[in-house]
């Protein structure tokens, strides 16, 4: 557990830093498509979710994801 915890401050102490591969789309591509998944679960319950907003946040996980990959053929 103490590893993990470890590893996973070096990845974003190296994620802010820019020294290393990591990079920042990745991570908002991934927090994003969590938020979009929370979303969709909850409207698919019955809650009340906006679907403009369900529409811009799997915008900008695609859009992150393209980028991470151009980013990727680029070097």
């Amino acid at each position: 557990m103490k590893t993990t915890i470890v590893s996973i401050k070096n990845f974003i102490r190296n994620m802010m830093n820019g020294t290393n591969d990591t990079s920042h789309k990745r991570v908002i591509a991934l927090l994003s498509f969590l938020v979009l998944v929370a979303m969709v679960v909850v409207k698919a319950k019955g809650g009340q979710v906006d679907s403009s907003l369900i529409y811009v946040f799997a915008a900008l996980t695609g859009g992150q994801s393209a980028l991470s990959v151009i980013e990727k053929f680029k070097k």
